[in-house]
């Protein structure tokens, strides 16, 4: 898998988890099951040293997409885009190396990973 993608993913799980720490109905749901977030600043630490590692262009791609979407990076499954539902194409969608480049959609813009068949 491309290393852009793989840090991709990893920030995108990473802010979903920072989005969940400050939403007060999620601390009160993790509160009754006995799990509390105490550490939010090693989230945003990781975070930091994660975009850190995106190349200049994907960085400055990856803030436009967390900005207009929230979500950074979404599954191709069956062909299909699932940020948009939109079928990608088979120039794309049928190469066995397609995991090892760095896709975006072209109708919403997300950045692509296929999930194998």
């Amino acid at each position: 898998m491309n290393p852009q993608l793989q840090v991709l993913i990893a920030l995108q799980d990473i802010l979903l988890m920072i989005r969940e720490a400050n939403d007060p109905s999620s601390q009160r749901a993790m509160g009754k099951i006995g799990f509390e977030m105490t550490n939010l600043d090693a989230l945003e630490t990781t975070k930091t040293d994660l975009e850190g590692q995106l190349q200049p262009p994907i960085r400055s791609e990856y803030s436009r997409a967390q900005q207009r979407h929230g979500r950074i990076v979404v599954p191709v499954i069956n062909s299909i885009c699932y940020g948009c539902f939109v079928k990608i194409p088979y120039a794309i969608d049928g190469a066995d190396d397609r995991n090892k480049t760095l896709y975006r959609c072209e109708n919403c813009g997300m950045f692509l990973y296929w999930v194998d068949k």
